[in-house]
Parts: structure tokens; sequence; C-alpha cells
């Protein structure tokens, strides 16, 4: 059964009559959008911890424990579920593809890790500094 649309987004009603959204990571997106933008405005490119900060999912004081050497990975300073990190990764990279974003990675500093796990595709992930691209619109290296 539909309902009503608000502000352009489809809702509906589950079988309990509860409202819900199709779409019910939208505001996160537009959190993280209006983070991006204000990086990318301020230091013209984003990188992972910036981010965390911007949104305020992540104190400068814990960046700092991370920084030094203090916290074992920097998944462990930042006050929000792994699930939602996940989906903060996956609007960056939409926002990203989307706004033609130049990808390059970045290790971790020596000696610290990104995530709990070490897994690579994940300490990649992490490590993507995205920056406005080439004025012509051409990439500086293969996707």
């Amino acid at each position: 059964m539909q309902a009503r649309p608000r502000s352009g987004i489809v809702t509906r009603l589950d079988t309990l009559g509860i409202l819900m959204s199709s779409n019910p990571n939208i505001k996160l997106l537009d959190r993280v959008n209006r983070a991006v933008s204000a990086l990318i405005e301020r230091e013209g490119r984003v990188t992972y911890p910036s981010l965390l900060c911007e949104m305020g999912v992540l104190t400068p004081k814990n960046l700092a424990e991370w920084r030094t050497g203090h916290a074992q990975c920097l998944e462990r300073v930042v006050s929000s579920s792994l699930a939602k990190l996940a989906r903060i990764q996956a609007a960056v990279r939409r926002i990203a593809r989307d706004r033609r974003l130049d990808r390059k990675l970045v290790r971790a500093p020596r000696g610290r890790r990104y995530s709990k796990t070490g897994h690579p595709f994940i300490e990649d992930e992490y490590g993507a500094v995205y920056s406005a691209g080439n004025p012509a619109g051409r990439r500086s290296h293969p996707a």
C-alpha cells in the first residue's frame, strides 16, 4: 500500500502500518554530501579521517590518539558502528563517482591501521584521498 510521498521520497506502509522510506539511508547520504562539499571547499580534498571529524563521528582528540599510536586502529576511536562506517564509505564512493573526483590511495602511517581486521580492501578504502579532478575532466590514473 502506497502512502503520500514526502519530500520526493517514496514511502510505504509496512505490514504493521508503520510508514517506511524506500531509501532509509537518504539522511546519511545528505549528511555525507554536505561534509564532502565542505571539505572540498575548505581543503580541496577529502580523506576519511577528515570526513569523519567533519561529520562529528570522530573527535580531534581521538584522531590525535590514533595518529600518535595510542589507539590500535582508527575504527576503535570512532563513535559509530562498523555498519554505519560501511554505509558512509559507500556514500562517499557514490558521491565521488557522481562528482568525478580523483581517487588516490595513501597507506596508514607506519605501525598503525585504519581497520580492526586490517583487511587490504578496507585499509585501501580508508586510505583513499578524493580530490577535484583535472580541469579537462580526465583522470590522471587508471580507474
